[in-house]
């Protein structure tokens, strides 16, 4: 086959044309022409081709996206207010309803032929607080995506409500979710001291990874204040609770004191920088200049259904125009940061996900095929995908998952 055509198939095949790659040190390579292969769905070798005519195609490495909510999907868009009306007026209700089984289980098969219709292929989702729900996820969600109800306990609609305690008990007790599950705090309003206390218990006891909210808007860092009257800051009330550290990754930290990132630079625990859902409920700007400036480890994200795309793509989009100057972010980076640096957390929980986001060797066969834009460099075909005409959440003309294509949705 000739570099100006292109294959995707099955557990084992091979894909020629254009070839980013992105590795979790923040480098982008490139190959104008080149080849990936896989066999046993995971990738056996990459190698450069001949130069010829530009290829029509250009493959990347499966998205990862670290913050997303699969039970909003079909809620986006729905902005009124800010972060804390929208909550009561938009998402509550709506998740309300997956307390019918037969609901959440159409919702899931619905969420996992969007998502990876995007180019997604792994990631940290929230779902919504019913844990059946979340056991309908775990049937139904490939390898490489983690997710766990969003734990409320207080301040929130009574139909949503469980005791956070109840909630872990009942993910513990179903074996399906135990390679799959994360500890969801929904953010710190939602749980008293002793439910935060108690998910961090189970957190350290399972491994399981933890994913929560912080500092999204001043509204809500001043009801924190309120509620949690001894902890110093909104994040330490996480690290009060023991659920800061490596495993962690908490949304936005849009409006979080110098003192605030040094506890997440120290502790080791993931930003993800959700800028089209800050965008869209009109939440700010995330200090990125400040976030490097300590070392904090962060991630581009979607936050749907803040976010209006479930493309990552998207994302990169409005990461480039909204961080410029000190704070800029180059396109390969911000591919870096939708792919191989995210792959790598989700790798630090399952050896078997090691190099995702990747074409290293070894890695899983994600593979997402777009039509190669003009440009004669990496960042230009980045740039170049990111502002493409049309939505977003379709631009792939292929993705392979574990080697395998994926039927569209």
């Amino acid at each position: 086959m000739t570099a100006d055509q292109s294959s995707l198939a099955g557990a084992d095949g091979f894909c020629e044309g254009s070839i980013l790659l992105p590795a979790a040190s923040g480098a982008l390579g490139w190959l104008p022409h080149g080849r990936v292969q896989w066999q046993g769905g995971r990738v056996r070798a990459v190698h450069a081709l001949p130069a010829g005519p530009v290829p029509p195609s250009v493959f990347v490495p499966g998205f990862v996206d670290l913050h997303c909510h699969w039970p909003q999907s079909h809620v986006r868009g729905q902005f009124g207010g800010t972060l804390l009306d929208w909550l009561r007026d938009a998402i509550w209700p709506a998740e309300e309803a997956f307390a019918d089984s037969s609901v959440a289980c159409a919702r899931v098969d619905a969420f996992v032929a969007e998502v990876t219709a995007a180019g997604t292929c792994a990631g940290l989702f929230f779902g919504p607080p019913q844990v059946a729900a979340s056991v309908a996820f775990a049937n139904v969600a490939p390898h490489g995506f983690f997710a766990g109800p969003a734990l409320m306990e207080v301040n929130a609609p009574p139909a949503l409500l469980q005791p956070v305690a109840e909630s872990l008990a009942q993910l513990q007790r179903e074996p399906e979710l135990r390679k799959c599950m994360a500890v969801s705090p929904r953010f710190a309003p939602n749980l008293t001291e002793a439910g935060l206390r108690r998910a961090g218990d189970v957190a350290r006891a399972t491994g399981w990874p933890v994913q929560s909210h912080v500092a999204e808007t001043r509204e809500e860092v001043a009801w924190v204040r309120e509620l949690f009257p001894a902890a110093r800051s909104y994040v330490d009330v996480y690290r009060r609770a023991g659920l800061l550290g490596p495993r962690t990754v908490l949304a936005h930290a849009v409006h979080v004191s110098d003192r605030e990132l040094e506890q997440l630079a120290a502790t080791g625990t993931v930003i993800a920088h959700c800028p089209t859902s800050n965008e869209a409920l009109r939440s700010g700007r995330m200090p990125l200049e400040r976030v490097r400036a300590r070392g904090v480890r962060w991630v581009l994200a979607t936050d749907v259904g803040a976010g209006p795309k479930l493309s990552l793509l998207d994302v990169i989009r409005v990461a480039l125009v909204a961080h410029i100057g000190a704070a800029a972010i180059t396109p390969g980076e911000a591919l870096c940061r939708a792919t191989a640096i995210p792959g790598a957390f989700l790798a630090a929980l399952d050896p078997d996900l090691k190099g995702l986001g990747t074409f290293e060797i070894g890695a899983p066969a994600h593979v997402v095929e777009f039509t190669r834009p003009v440009g004669a460099h990496a960042d230009d075909v980045v740039r170049g995908l990111a502002g493409s005409a049309g939505d977003l959440d379709r631009l792939p003309r292929r993705v392979v998952r574990w080697g395998l294509a994926c039927s569209p949705s």
